[in-house]
C-alpha cells in the first residue's frame, strides 16, 4: 500500500491492499526543506511505502525509484528511525555500503521495520548541522552573542530569500591538519583519541634486549607499565601510572618521589598491606632514559573511586582542555560530574577549580602564540597575492603592551572580479564569533551574474558600532573604487552605528534596510497574519499607488501601526521607491545571512583558523565556480534566471497584449493595465526597470511577437558576466611554518568586555521550538499583550489604575495568596462580642478603655464584672462584655464623652480586675435625660 501524506493530512489510497509481511515500511519525505535548531524537515510531502522489497535491491536500483516517485533528481538522501531525533540518527546513504546499512538498521528491534527516508533540494550541510546541534545539547551552554544568530533564523518562515540557494557549500575543514592552527581551536588530537601502541625494539647485534618506548600519544586508557619500558623523564612514567590506574581502579601512592627514582605500591598498610604492587624506577646509566628497573604488576585489592593524590588537576586539566576551548564557562560542578561519568571517579569540588583555571591558563598561553602570528599571516598574504589588502590595528597601552583590535582582509582577485562583472549592490552584515576568540566579524557580500553570494572583504573587530563600521566602510570603498557611492547600493539590517556610518561614509550611495528585520520589529507589537500579509504586499509594491493601497489597508485597522512602517522610512525597504539602474530588486539582506550560515563552524574557531577557512573557502569557490560556468555551453544568461523566465512564461498567458505603436504595448488583465515599451526595457509596473529581468507583462509582450525573453535580460545575467567575474582567482599560501617573521611587536589576544548585569548562560528558545520537542500550551500565553481598561476603554491599565475612575467604584483587583488571618484563641482569654448597634441602652464595662456611646443609646450604666452575654435587639437595656475593644464613634452621635487627656492603654485580656487610674473629673456634657446621672468613666492609665 502506498499512501501520500500531504501537509494537511490528507491520505490518497494509490494502491490496493497487497499482504503484509516482513517488508519495510518506509516514510519518504520529500518537496521540503531542512531546518536547523532544532533539526527539522518542513513542509513535506509524505509517501508510505508498505509493500515494496526494498532489501532486494541495490543502491542504484533505490535511487532510481526515488526518482520516479518523487518526479525529480534525489542526489542527497537521508534516513532515520521512526522513534529517534533527527538531529541524533540522520545518516547519509551515498553508495551501497550506506545503503546495506539502511536495510539492516531498518530490520533491526529499534526500528521496528519503520523508517524514514528525507530527500535534500537544496544541498544543505545536514551532517553538520545534527553534529553541531548535537554538541550543542551535550554541553548546555549557549553565549549571550549567540542570540543574533538566532533572531535572523526565526526571521525565515515569513517569505522565501529574493536570491537562489548557493550550491556549493564545502566543509569548512580544509586546515584541520596544521597543528598551530587548530591548537586552542579545539579540534587537535584529543588525548583518548587512538594512537599507536608502544615501540618494542628487538635485540641488537650483541643479543642484548632493548625494551620498549612509551609512547605519550596513546590513548589514556591503553596505557599499562611494562619491566624494562623507557621514559623521557619521571613525569611520563608518573602520567602513566596515573592513567593505568584510573582505568583499572588502583589504588597507588608513591612512597619514594624525586628527581631520580620512583616507588611505587598499590594500597596504604593501614588500608591493605597485602596488596603486592611494587614499581621501582630509576635512571640508565647507559642511556639518558627513565626505566622501570622492576616490577611485580599482580593485584588482589578491590576497585577504589577515591585515588587521592595521584590523581592531580593538571590530570584534570589536560584531559578537558578541548572541552574548554569549546565552552569556556562550562561550570565546576558539571565538570565533577563529568569526570565522575568517563572515569568513575570521585573528584573535589576543588581540585575540579584548580583544573579548570589550569586548563584556562594553557590556553591562554596557546592564544598568546597564536595572536602572535597575525603580523606574520599579513605578511603572507601579502607575499602571495600582490595588490591585496590587509589592515591591522592594535591598542598600545601606556606601559608599551600591545593588544590586538581589528583586522580587514580583501584579496586582489575578489576585488577585481567584483568590479569587473558584478551589479553594484553589496550587502553587509556582522556576526558573533562563538569560540575561544571573542569579537565579531564584518563581512561584505556582493552578487554574481547567477545571483549567488560573493564574498568581497572581510574583517574582525572587538565590538560592532559606528565607529568600526566608518573604518570597515572606508577601506571597502577605497577597493571597489566606489568613492562616497555614487551608482552603489548598501543593503543591511537596523543596526543604529551602521546607518549612521553610512550616512557620513557613503552619502551618495541608496541605502536600503532588510525587510525581514523590520517585520521582525513590526510584529512585536502588532500581531496577527493579517498584518503579516498586508506588510509584505506593500513591501513588494513596484508602484506607489500599489503601496499607498496596502498601507492605507493598514490604517483602517491601526493607525498605529500606520504609523510605526511609515517613521521607518518605506524608501528603504519597499520596491516601490528603489533606484532603477541596480538590475536588483531584493529588498532583504538574504546573501549575509547565507553567507553568515555557511562560515557557521569557522567562526567557533580562533582568529587566523577562522580566516584560513574563509579564505580557502572563497578561493576553492571561485575555481569551482568558473568550472560550473564553462560547463553551461553556449548559455546566453545563467541558469537561475532562465529559471524566473520559465516561471513567468506559464504566468504570461493570462494578460492580454493591445498593440500601440512602435514597440509600445498595454498590457491587460481585468481592471489591472500596463504600458509596455520593448524599445527602452520600461513596463509600468516598474519590476522590469528595479531588477533588470523582464517582468511578466513584458514576457507576455516578448511572446506576442514570438521573440525570446532572454535577449531583453540585462548583461548582468549573461554568462559571459559570470565567466568574467570568477575569472580571477585567489593565490595559495604556504603553511604556518613557513610564514614569514614581522618586524613588529606581537600583539596580545584583545582585553575582555565585560558587560553590565548577569551574563546569559542559556539561550531563550522561541515557542515555536518548545513545540517541537513537544512542550505545548494547553492555554493562549498573555505575554506581550496590553491591557485593556474596562471603564475608560483605553489601553495600558486597568480598571485598578484608571485616572477616571470613580471614588466609589472599588477596585476588582486583590492582593493574590492573602487570606485573613485568624485569631488564636488563648486559654482564660474572653472574646470581646460588639454591642448591637440598635440597642436603645447600653452598659459599658467598668475599668476599661474609654468606649463610645451609642448615637441612639439614651443611657450608658457601667457593667458589673460578668461573662459577656449577647442581648435580645428590642431589649431596651443592654449589657455588654467587659474588657470590650473600643468601638468606632459614630460621626452623627448625639451624645459622646470625651476621655480625659491621658493616653489611653489597652486592658489586659486576661486581668479580670484592672488598675484604674488616679480620680478625674467628670466632663460635665448637656445632658438630654437630666433625671440620670452619668458618672465619670475611671481610664486605665500606662
Amino acid at each position: 500500500m502506498v499512501e501520500l501524506v500531504n501537509a494537511s493530512v490528507i491520505v490518497k489510497k494509490m494502491a490496493s491492499d497487497s499482504k503484509q509481511s516482513k517488508y519495510l515500511t518506509v516514510y519518504i519525505h520529500y518537496n521540503g526543506l531542512f531546518a536547523r535548531k532544532p533539526l527539522v524537515y518542513l513542509n513535506a510531502v509524505v509517501v508510505s511505502i508498505r509493500d515494496v522489497d526494498f532489501g532486494a535491491m541495490d543502491f542504484k536500483d533505490f535511487n532510481l525509484f526515488i526518482a520516479k516517485l518523487i518526479e525529480g533528481s534525489c542526489d542527497n538522501v537521508y534516513y532515520c528511525t521512526r522513534n529517534e531525533p533527527l538531529a541524533e540518527g540522520i545518516r547519509r546513504i551515498r553508495n551501497d555500503a550506506d545503503y546495506f546499512e539502511f536495510i539492516e538498521t531498518g530490520y533491526s528491534d529499534e526500528a521496528g521495520l519503520r523508517m524514514n527516508v528525507y530527500i535534500d533540494h537544496e544541498n544543505e550541510p545536514v551532517l553538520d548541522w545534527a553534529d553541531m546541534e548535537v554538541m550543542e545539547d551535550d554541553e548546555g551552554h549557549y553565549s549571550e552573542e549567540d542570540l543574533d544568530d538566532d533572531i535572523d533564523s526565526q526571521l525565515s518562515d515569513d517569505v522565501p530569500y529574493e536570491h537562489e540557494a548557493d550550491d556549493y557549500i564545502p566543509s569548512l575543514d580544509k586546515t584541520i591538519g596544521d597543528e598551530f592552527l587548530h591548537r586552542v581551536s579545539g579540534m587537535c588530537k584529543d588525548i583518548d583519541d587512538e594512537a599507536e601502541t608502544d615501540e618494542v625494539e628487538t635485540k641488537n647485534g650483541d643479543d642484548k634486549p632493548v625494551y620498549p618506548i612509551h609512547n605519550e600519544n596513546q590513548k589514556w586508557d591503553k596505557m599499562v607499565p611494562i619491566l624494562g619500558m623507557r621514559f623521557s623523564n619521571p613525569m611520563e612514567l608518573k602520567n602513566c601510572l596515573t592513567n593505568y590506574a584510573v582505568k583499572n581502579g588502583y589504588n597507588l601512592y608513591f612512597e619514594k618521589n624525586d628527581s631520580q627514582r620512583l616507588l611505587v605500591r598499590c594500597c596504604k598498610e593501614n588500608k591493605n598491606p597485602s596488596c603486592p604492587f611494587r614499581l621501582w624506577a630509576s635512571w640508565m646509566s647507559s642511556e639518558r632514559s627513565f626505566q622501570i628497573k622492576s616490577l611485580v604488576d599482580e593485584h588482589n585489592c578491590s576497585r577504589v573511586f577515591k585515588l587521592g593524590s595521584i590523581v592531580t588537576y593538571k590530570w584534570i586539566g589536560m584531559h578537558f582542555k578541548n572541552q574548554l576551548v569549546k565552552n569556556p564557562k562550562m561550570s565546576i560542578r558539571k565538570m565533577k560530574a563529568k569526570v565522575s561519568t568517563k572515569f568513575n571517579l570521585i573528584v573535589s569540588v576543588t581540585q575540579c577549580r584548580n583544573a579548570k583555571r589550569y586548563a584556562l591558563d594553557e590556553i591562554e598561553g596557546s592564544l598568546m602564540e597564536h595572536y602572535g602570528k597575525v603580523w606574520s599571516y599579513g605578511e603572507e598574504i601579502m607575499r602571495t597575492n600582490p595588490g591585496s589588502t590587509v589592515k591591522i590595528d592594535v591598542n598600545v597601552m601606556p606601559d608599551s603592551t600591545t593588544y590586538f583590535s581589528k583586522m580587514y582582509v580583501c584579496f586582489k582577485g575578489v576585488k577585481d572580479g567584483w568590479i569587473a562583472a558584478c551589479r553594484r549592490v553589496i550587502g553587509v552584515d556582522g556576526c558573533f564569533l562563538k569560540g575561544i576568540c571573542r569579537g565579531q566579524l564584518l563581512a561584505a557580500m556582493g552578487r554574481d551574474a547567477n545571483n549567488h553570494i560573493f564574498p568581497i572583504a572581510w574583517a574582525v573587530v572587538e565590538v560592532e558600532n559606528k565607529e568600526t563600521w566608518k573604518w570597515f566602510l572606508d577601506l571597502l570603498l577605497d577597493d571597489i573604487e566606489m568613492g562616497i557611492g555614487h551608482g552603489l547600493t548598501l543593503i543591511s539590517d537596523q543596526h543604529k552605528g551602521l546607518i549612521e556610518a553610512v550616512k557620513e561614509r557613503v552619502p551618495a550611495a541608496e541605502h536600503r534596510q532588510c525587510a525581514r528585520h523590520i517585520y521582525a520589529n513590526f510584529k512585536k507589537r502588532f500581531k496577527g497574519e493579517q498584518y503579516r500579509k498586508l506588510f509584505w504586499a506593500a513591501a513588494a509594491s513596484t508602484t506607489q499607488p500599489k503601496f499607498e493601497a496596502e498601507m492605507n489597508s493598514i490604517k483602517k485597522i491601526d493607525p498605529l501601526a500606520y504609523e510605526h512602517l511609515m517613521e521607518r522610512d518605506p524608501k528603504s525597504w519597499c520596491r516601490a521607491f528603489f533606484e532603477v539602474d541596480r538590475a536588483c530588486d531584493a529588498y532583504e539582506n538574504g546573501i549575509s545571512e547565507s553567507f553568515n550560515s555557511i562560515i557557521d563552524l569557522a567562526r567557533k574557531r580562533p582568529l587566523i583558523t577562522m580566516l584560513e577557512e574563509i579564505r580557502i573557502y572563497a578561493m576553492e569557490r571561485m575555481y569551482k565556480m568558473l568550472q560550473e560556468g564553462q560547463s553551461w555551453g553556449n548559455l546566453k544568461i545563467c541558469p537561475s534566471i532562465r529559471l524566473k523566465i520559465s516561471k513567468l512564461k506559464k504566468q504570461q498567458r493570462f494578460w492580454g497584449v493591445i498593440p500601440s505603436g512602435i514597440q509600445q504595448y498595454e498590457v491587460r488583465i481585468g481592471n489591472d493595465g500596463y504600458v509596455v515599451d520593448l524599445n527602452n526595457n520600461t513596463c509600468g509596473c516598474r519590476s522590469w526597470q528595479v531588477s533588470g529581468i523582464p517582468c511578466v507583462h513584458a514576457v507576455a509582450t516578448i511572446s506576442y511577437l514570438n521573440r525570446n525573453a532572454e535577449d531583453y535580460v540585462a548583461p548582468w545575467f549573461h554568462t559571459a558576466m559570470f565567466l568574467t567575474c570568477y575569472n580571477h582567482t585567489i593565490n595559495p599560501l604556504n603553511g604556518s611554518s613557513m610564514w614569514p617573521e614581522a618586524p613588529y611587536m606581537k600583539p596580545l589576544p584583545p582585553q575582555k568586555r565585560r558587560l553590565p548585569g548577569r551574563p546569559t548562560l542559556k539561550r531563550k528558545k522561541d515557542q515555536s521550538e518548545m513545540e517541537s520537542k513537544g512542550k505545548t500550551r494547553h492555554t493562549i500565553s498573555k505575554a506581550g499583550s496590553v491591557n485593556r481598561c474596562t471603564i475608560c476603554r483605553e489601553r495600558g491599565h486597568n480598571r485598578s489604575t484608571c485616572p477616571t475612575r470613580p471614588a466609589d467604584v472599588a477596585s476588582t483587583s486583590r492582593p493574590k495568596n492573602k487570606k485573613p488571618k485568624k485569631c488564636k484563641k488563648e486559654k482564660g482569654k474572653v472574646e470581646p462580642v460588639q454591642a448591637n448597634p440598635v440597642d436603645p441602652v447600653q452598659v459599658p464595662a467598668s475599668q476599661v478603655d474609654p468606649v463610645q456611646a451609642d448615637p441612639v443609646d439614651p443611657i450608658q450604666v457601667p457593667a458589673p464584672h460578668v461573662e459577656p452575654v449577647q442581648e435580645d435587639p428590642v431589649d431596651p437595656l443592654q449589657v455588654p462584655a467587659p474588657h470590650v475593644e473600643p468601638v468606632q464613634e459614630d460621626p452623627v452621635d448625639p451624645l459622646q464623652v470625651p476621655a480625659p487627656h491621658v493616653e489611653p492603654v489597652q486592658a489586659d485580656p486576661m486581668d479580670p480586675v484592672d488598675v484604674p487610674a488616679p480620680p478625674v473629673d467628670p466632663v460635665q456634657v448637656d445632658d438630654p435625660h437630666p433625671d440620670v446621672d452619668v458618672p465619670a468613666q475611671p481610664v486605665a492609665t500606662r
